[in-house]
């Protein structure tokens, strides 16, 4: 099984901290179904289609489909509820957003093909797209006597001596005495060796990665459509931790005088990078269109800024023990994963259309750089937890009334996680309504999904299960010129 390391070892450089692993890669490689309403109401099978604002960031093709230039943007409410059970204790957590997905201009010059010939339309665009969202809070609370985070920091400072501790969590604990030397400055015993102890873990998440992009595009024939798209995707995260143990007993030794500890870890990230993103769309006939796109991977240049704190209280004393770290920061580098997009859409009578995308991607050849750290560690790990995996989407429209169409889609993102060592499938079921008003439109989707993963709030914790439901409603809105 696998142990996700939410809190690894601190390699100090300077001031500097080297946290960042595979789990790290993972978070910023992913992305989530979000775009305009209509992209979503379709579950984001717009590969072949194109028309539509979000189809940009992945079927750049899909801009020189447009014959008239084109204003939209939209607007997200989430409704995210959190469910985890750890040591068979259920918590449950509700949390509310609200988001701008997108925002969107197209430019279409369409060209006399007598005058100018068969390539006779250039498209131009300029955006912005929500890719993944990274709002959630996560709540455990459990009694259990079968492990505790005191152990696991006290087995990491035998044989270091204390001025060699890591400054973002043993030094921490020494300076606190949750743990204290015996018999030599690098033997250590833990105040905390209980045989049951109610645990707690808060865990808040926030932040984003969107994208604005450039993107241009042109159509020969009215039957071949190319595009291609510059992106300068940006990451915003923040995660705030809490680990508490509490109300001990059977306890061993001075361990009485305990009453709880608490540890806290603060990470902000930001960064920004670059890609390039290729695309066609072909007209087999009129009914049939065949879609393919090539996403090079992102570089992102990341920036981060981590402290944690101990606090201990003892019965005998009047005030608790606190100590925190110094603010680590750290410059890194990381190249997410290639992704290749086939997709094919049927129109039928012109009245509705059935659409599918397959993207494929391998979240192993992550990579994450730096000049200051060797990352070979690092990488070798990505490689070993994570693999190839698929994303299927699936959406179609009926357009019930010329200037109304009903929309329904279904969007399945594969775990990226190999032999099985963890599930973060995501599944998306949604629907969707469309109203055409002369040059203006209005589209209205409602996006259910469903994800479950294990979370292990540190090294040798048992899996606490989390699943999460998400119900976004989402509203779009444009015109065309």
């Amino acid at each position: 099984m696998i142990r996700i390391i939410l809190f690894c070892s601190a390699l100090l450089i300077g001031y500097y901290i080297q946290g960042q692993n595979h789990v790290d890669a993972l978070r910023y490689s992913q992305e989530s179904l979000s775009g305009s309403a209509r992209f979503v109401a379709m579950g984001g099978a717009f590969g072949a289609l194109g028309t539509n604002a979000s189809s940009t960031s992945h079927n750049p093709a899909g801009i020189s489909t447009h014959t008239t230039n084109q204003f939209s943007g939209s607007i997200n409410f989430s409704d995210l509820e959190t469910q985890s059970t750890y040591h068979g204790s259920k918590k449950f957590n509700k949390d509310r957003t609200l988001s701008l997905p997108n925002l969107n201009y197209v430019n279409a010059t369409v060209l006399d093909p007598e005058e100018y010939g068969d390539w006779n339309r250039w498209n131009f665009g300029i955006g912005f797209n929500r890719l993944d969202d990274y709002n959630q809070n996560t709540y455990l609370n459990a009694e259990q006597n079968d492990h505790s985070l005191a152990t696991v920091i006290e087995n990491n400072a035998q044989g270091v001596a204390y001025d060699n501790l890591n400054n973002f969590r043993e030094n921490l604990a020494f300076n606190t005495y949750l743990i204290d030397t015996l018999g030599g400055i690098n033997n250590y015993i833990s105040y905390a060796n209980f045989a049951k102890k109610n645990q707690r873990y808060t865990e808040s998440q926030s932040g984003s990665k969107n994208e604005f992009y450039i993107s241009a595009g042109t159509a020969y024939q009215n039957k071949l459509f190319l595009g291609i798209t510059i992106g300068f995707p940006s990451i915003e995260y923040k995660k705030a931790t809490t680990t508490t143990e509490s109300n001990f007993n059977s306890s061993i030794g001075d361990s009485a005088m305990l009453r709880s500890f608490d540890y806290k870890t603060n990470l902000a990230v930001s960064g920004s990078g670059i890609n390039l993103k290729l695309g066609l769309i072909y007209k087999l006939d009129q009914n049939i269109r065949y879609g393919l796109a090539i996403h090079t991977p992102t570089y992102f240049e990341l920036q981060e800024e981590y402290w944690a704190s101990m606090t201990t209280d003892f019965k005998d004393e009047d005030q608790p023990r606190y100590d925190e770290s110094k603010m680590g920061f750290f410059d890194y580098g990381l190249y997410t994963p290639f992704k290749m997009i086939n997709s094919l859409a049927f129109i039928i009578r012109k009245k509705g259309l059935i659409s599918i995308d397959y993207e494929y991607l391998d979240y192993g050849t992550s990579k994450i750089t730096s000049e200051f750290y060797n990352y070979t560690e690092t990488n070798k790990d990505t490689k070993y937890y994570y693999k190839s995996t698929a994303n299927l989407k699936i959406g179609g429209e009926l357009r019930i009334h010329p200037q109304l169409s009903l929309r329904v889609g279904y969007a399945h993102y594969g775990s990226p996680f190999s032999n099985n060592l963890n599930d973060a499938r995501k599944e998306y079921l949604t629907l969707g309504l469309g109203l055409k008003v002369k040059q203006y439109f209005f589209d209205i989707a409602h996006v259910n999904s469903l994800s479950t993963e294990d979370l292990y709030i540190y090294d040798g914790a048992n899996a606490a299960s989390i699943e999460s439901k998400n119900n976004q409603l989402s509203f779009s809105a444009g015109f065309k010129f």
